[in-house]
């Protein structure tokens, strides 16, 4: 058997040493980066965020950790993690879940370098309200997403549709004021199969409790500001619209969720629908629709606030090690600069000032009548158990809408389950004053 020299053995045993020498230098001189732990959403706006990153980390030294996750599983994942401690620097939340979380975010005004009041000022109004519970701001807009109107404008601006439409209808085809001109559009365009009046979102999830919401909204039932109790009349009155438009929507849409009704809409089956701005960046790609130039973004139809806000706010958890790294992180993804490169890429902006550019406005249409619809939103009511009563009215609203519930037995369900909500809503306030 070969056997190695006592020379040969010394040698390797230099070697080793001389190689050990050289890593314990090189880990001495090179030290790891700090990282900071992000978790958001993932849609087309993180993969855009994703590719600045290399900017940030380059400028900060730090490395960031972003963990993008499907949207519906976020809070899921953040209970998970602060249930375990907290291992994350930043946390996007959604609006109606901000007062759940509320507790875990270190407030603005404790951040090492807090927002002056013009620095907030160039912000949606309505945006900072989401991310407000009591008088604290405990987080930064970072998607301004609002449930708001869109049509065929191609349709609504033939010449032959405007002349039958006002021959039908004694008025003018224009964009509803009211969700009554609303039903008339719709019933004026229902020539199935080829074209609906209408895509309702109508598959159990927070999408029905948002279509709910919008619909009571629209009915002259907005839950956010009033004081008195949901009445049966008005539930019955807000399902009676709903029936209406039902009856304009393709037969399959008894289970609609964003997909199939995004789909339907972009390849010019349907002529009007309430949705949110983060889809109309695909609208008009020519990859992905056949809509392109041919959608028309209006105020919605409502003689009150009739947008939905449905913001994300980027918080920074209270305990993180990296408190100073983690708020100039949040200030850099709502900065101006990366805002007016993000929008570029698909980004629902929440500042103001990107909103209302002029040059973007030309390039992407919906900014404006995002900001339009931003000055007409309201918040979905919020307190710590959202989720229950959420479900709750979804699921309410869906048995009605597929006939498996009676309307006057769908009627209670949705009065009890809105009145929940609007108390527990008025409870969270009055405990969050009261501190």
């Amino acid at each position: 058997m070969f056997r190695k020299s006592k020379a040969a053995v010394d040698v390797a045993t230099l070697f080793c040493a001389v190689a050990l020498g050289f890593l314990t230098a090189a880990c001495t001189c090179a030290p790891a980066r700090p990282v900071l732990k992000v978790l958001t959403f993932r849609d087309r706006q993180s993969s855009a965020l994703r590719s600045v990153l290399p900017e940030f980390e380059k400028t900060s030294g730090v490395r960031v950790q972003f963990d993008d996750i499907p949207a519906g599983t976020v809070a899921t994942k953040m209970m998970t993690d602060l249930a375990a401690g907290g291992t994350y620097d930043i946390y996007a939340v959604d609006e109606p879940f901000i007062p759940q979380f509320q507790e875990h975010l270190l407030p603005l005004s404790q951040w090492p370098d807090p927002l002056s009041a013009a620095e907030l000022s160039l912000f949606e109004p309505k945006a900072l309200e989401a991310a407000t519970v009591g008088s604290a701001l405990i987080g930064l807009p970072v998607n301004g997403n609002v449930y708001q109107y869109i049509y065929r404008k191609d349709l609504f601006e033939s010449e032959l549709e405007k002349l039958k439409f006002k021959e039908r209808f004694k008025r003018e085809l224009r964009p509803p004021a009211t969700l009554e001109e609303m039903i008339q559009i719709a019933q004026f365009f229902h020539r199935p199969p080829k074209l609906y009046g209408f895509a309702p979102f109508t598959k159990m999830s927070e999408g029905t409790t948002v279509e709910y919401l919008w619909l009571m909204a629209a009915s002259g039932s907005l839950l956010s500001t009033q004081t008195r109790s949901v009445t049966l009349t008005d539930i019955q009155s807000a399902l009676q619209n709903y029936s209406e438009l039902l009856k304009t929507a393709p037969a399959s849409a008894r289970s609609w969720h964003h997909t199939e009704r995004m789909s339907a809409y972009s390849k010019g089956k349907i002529a009007q629908m309430m949705t949110w701005n983060s889809f109309f960046f695909d609208l008009e790609d020519e990859h992905k629709s056949l809509m392109v130039g041919r959608t028309g973004y209006s105020k919605s139809p409502g003689t009150s606030a009739t947008g939905l806000a449905g913001t994300w706010i980027a918080g920074v958890r209270k305990g993180s090690s990296q408190l100073a790294t983690a708020s100039a992180f949040i200030r850099w993804w709502t900065s101006r600069p990366i805002n007016e490169a993000l929008v570029l890429k698909g980004l629902s902006s929440a500042r103001s000032d990107i909103l209302t550019h002029p040059t973007l406005s030309q390039t992407f249409p919906w900014l404006k009548s995002t900001h339009i619809n931003f000055e007409n939103a309201f918040l979905r009511p919020r307190h710590k158990n959202y989720r229950a009563t959420s479900d709750e009215i979804s699921l309410a609203f869906t048995r009605w809408i597929a006939g498996q519930s009676p309307d006057n037995d769908s009627a209670l369900a949705l009065q009890t389950a809105l009145n929940r909500l609007k108390s527990l809503s008025l409870d969270q306030t009055a405990r969050t004053e009261a501190r």
